[in-house]
């Protein structure tokens, strides 16, 4: 028998009052599950977009094509082309209709998008609750402020797309699958059991 020496009985040591329960129940959407909700969401976004922009917002009137000479004039060109085929009123109007449509349904009581509601996703707090209104802005913003961006200029709304789309790919980095956008409102994009 080997000596053992007797310090008393085993006490456990004292309980951690800030723990949290660890996410084992949680299945986070992934990054490439939201890709194809937001692909759904896009498509059905053109189409009713489309439909509904002829009533609102009147057809572009093009320049007549001249006959070009010199880089300028064709460069000139393409600045009315462009001009002619997005003005403000188009920008304001898709801008909106992605606030809208984002911003309102993940705010609702599905917690959720068309496109998102197909593949089971829901859009939460980081709590489990529903976001208000305020926070689903703010967590869809890579959605919406690219479009937007346009009314100040091409060169920082493509800055505001490229941080749109980093923010997205953090998405397939975290270990909670929450891009930028989504920590900054708080929120998790959580799958059907």
């Amino acid at each position: 028998m080997t000596n053992v020496p007797s310090t008393g009985p085993v006490v456990p040591p004292p309980p951690v009052w800030d723990a949290r329960p660890v996410d084992t129940a949680v299945r986070y959407g992934g990054f490439w599950i939201r890709t194809v909700a937001a692909i759904i969401d896009g498509i059905i976004l053109l189409v009713a977009g489309t439909i509904v922009s002829r009533f609102i917002v009147p057809p572009p009137v093009l320049p007549a094509e001249p006959q070009f000479k010199t880089f300028g004039e064709v460069y000139g060109y393409m600045n009315a082309v462009i001009a002619a085929t997005t003005p403000t009123q188009m920008v304001i109007f898709w801008a909106a209709l992605y606030w809208v449509y984002f911003a309102f349904q993940e705010a609702s009581p599905a917690q959720a998008t068309l496109g998102k509601r197909a593949l089971g996703l829901r859009v939460s707090s980081v709590e489990g609750g529903r976001l208000d209104l305020a926070k689903a802005t703010l967590r869809t913003w890579p959605m919406y402020l690219p479009a937007a961006a346009l009314l100040i200029g091409a060169g920082i709304s493509y800055v505001v797309y490229l941080l749109a789309l980093i923010s997205c790919l953090v998405v397939a980095f975290s270990s909670r699958k929450q891009g930028l956008h989504d920590r900054w409102a708080g929120a998790v994009v959580t799958r059907n059991a």
